[in-house]
């Protein structure tokens, strides 16, 4: 089967989902506007498992289109080294320059898998 990654910029976090053949990016945009359903998706898992409570008010933009597109190779990177078992529907986030989280080096989180 083949898989697609479609990127979503958040102004402070690059996602990533991975398409295939029974999931697709149109599943996600119905009612919502896309970007807006990410987000709330995309929060409620990090505070689920708690790798960050979030306040959206604390969240800082990253304007920074290099560390976007750096973010871009780092989840290709991360999923060809753990490449899905099964095509199902996946995100993978990486967050930009936030103060709350613990950031490698190059200014990003590692690569968290949805």
């Amino acid at each position: 089967m083949k898989q697609e990654l479609r990127y979503i910029d958040l102004s402070w976090a690059v996602v990533a989902v991975c398409e295939s053949e029974t999931f697709t990016w149109q599943d996600l945009v119905r009612d919502e506007s896309p970007v807006d359903k990410v987000e709330q998706y995309v929060l409620g898992y990090m505070s689920f498992w708690q790798i960050a409570f979030i306040d959206r008010q604390a969240l800082v933009p990253c304007e920074d289109e290099e560390l976007r597109r750096s973010a871009r190779h780092k989840i290709e990177r991360y999923i060809a080294e753990h490449p899905p078992v099964r095509p199902l529907p996946r995100f993978y986030i990486v967050l930009l320059a936030q103060p709350f989280a613990t950031l490698d080096a190059d200014g990003m989180t590692r690569v968290y898998q949805v």
